[in-house]
């Protein structure tokens, strides 16, 4: 059972709702990655109590693929006080962008497309034969990767470098059910870590590994370390590089059914001027991007403003709320790199008041979705975004009330 069950009737939540308490929007970040797939924390809690520490009291699970960490996030932002949005992140081919060569939010591939799932039911609901087509992505993708690392120590072996890794070793220490390249890279920094003892030892290594290239990276620098290795010894052109099979990626239609089916809410992620300031074929005009979103029953979009500058952010963000999309921000936290939970732009720039209550509106709407499907089954009928969103404060105010946190309080 949901602990969403446990709150009052809708009727109830309404009437007893204050707008005079909710006067500030609480800071919010709806993307975060755990362990359970690739994540900077070294656990669920861990993530919980740095956000907490951050004063960030509503948080976004946003794992790849797999749900498997959702009882032990909402146990543990149960314990710290934070309520816990539940979604994920899928990868999909577009087949008409692809073949029309449009570049969709991932830069380096056109068609390929990252879709979040947001405010997934929980316990499950996901249909066996959608589970089944889940589950075949994740296998592809770990017998992917275990190609990669035989194929990685065939070239350590031969760069006679001491160094070898293994699934089994990775699995037990990094990985949960899901082995991704990043787990590869995250290893291999280890492992040269523990087999250096100086610096000079440790690029000494790098640059046989590399084939006889200098790091460009700083040792201190761990997330630059780790994707220079990705680059060097597992991308396309590298010794330990494989193809992604096609069976790695679901068309976008069945990524959006399997969303739906799982009770939750298909979001699409902009990338925006996230890879070195260009916009992709497909993002680039607003108006146009809203009417292609729209023609394919997409009605909630998400960013991680990081990567953005506040004015272009600022400008598709409200173009897209003020066209009646629910609108998520997030931090994802998918490398080594510890940055703050806190959402936050490009370059440090917070986050101004517009676009913090616009975070607020969409989490609260996210909340509202959880609600609903926890009481009513997938298939509810919404109200307009304006009900939605008054009842995910009314679910805030309850919640956060009951352990004793005061919104108007909230340090921002």
């Amino acid at each position: 059972m949901s602990f969403l069950n446990q709150f009052p009737e809708r009727d109830q939540l309404l009437k007893s709702f204050s707008n005079e308490k909710m006067n500030v929007p609480l800071k919010i970040n709806n993307h975060i990655h755990t362990p359970y797939s690739f994540s900077a924390f070294e656990s669920v809690a861990g993530a919980v109590r740095l956000a907490v520490g951050e004063d960030v009291r509503i948080l976004g699970i946003n794992d790849f693929y797999v749900t498997d960490g959702y009882r032990e996030f909402i146990e543990a932002c149960m314990d710290h006080a934070v309520f816990p949005l539940l979604n994920i992140e899928l990868i999909g081919i577009s087949k008409e962008d692809q073949e029309n060569d449009i570049r969709v939010n991932d830069p380096g591939n056109p068609g390929r497309t990252y879709i979040s799932g947001k405010g997934l039911a929980f316990p499950g609901v996901l249909p066996g034969k959608q589970q089944q087509k889940l589950d075949s992505v994740v296998e592809e993708s770990n017998r992917q990767v275990s190609i990669m690392i035989e194929l990685l120590n065939e070239w350590l072996a031969k760069q006679e470098v001491g160094i070898s890794l293994s699934v089994k070793e990775i699995m037990d220490k990094q990985a949960m059910n899901l082995l991704r390249e990043r787990h590869v890279a995250k290893m291999m920094r280890l492992k040269l870590e523990e087999k250096s003892g100086s610096d000079l030892e440790f690029y000494e290594l790098l640059k046989s590994i590399y084939g006889g290239r200098s790091s460009e990276k700083k040792r201190a620098d761990i997330a630059g370390i780790e994707d220079e290795l990705r680059s060097k010894l597992l991308k396309s052109g590298a010794p330990a590089f494989v193809p992604e099979d096609d069976k790695a990626f679901l068309p976008l239609e069945e990524i959006v059914d399997i969303i739906r089916d799982a009770g939750g809410i298909p979001t699409y992620p902009l990338l925006l001027d996230g890879a070195g300031g260009q916009i992709t074929e497909f993002e680039n005009g607003k108006e146009q991007l809203l009417e292609v979103l729209e023609s394919r029953e997409f009605h909630s979009i998400e960013f991680i403003p990081l990567r953005n500058q506040l004015e272009k952010l600022k400008e598709y963000a409200e173009y897209f709320y003020n066209h009646g999309f629910v609108v998520s921000f997030g931090t994802e936290h998918n490398t080594t790199a510890m940055i703050p939970i806190t959402v936050s732009c490009k370059d440090d720039v917070p986050l101004d008041e517009s676009l913090m209550q616009i975070s607020f509106n969409g989490a609260a709407y996210v909340a509202a979705h959880q609600y609903m499907v926890a009481r009513e089954g997938k298939n509810y009928k919404p109200g307009t975004r304006d009900e939605m969103e008054r009842l995910g404060q009314a679910i805030f105010q309850y919640y956060f009330d009951t352990y004793h946190l005061s919104f108007s309080s909230k340090s921002l």
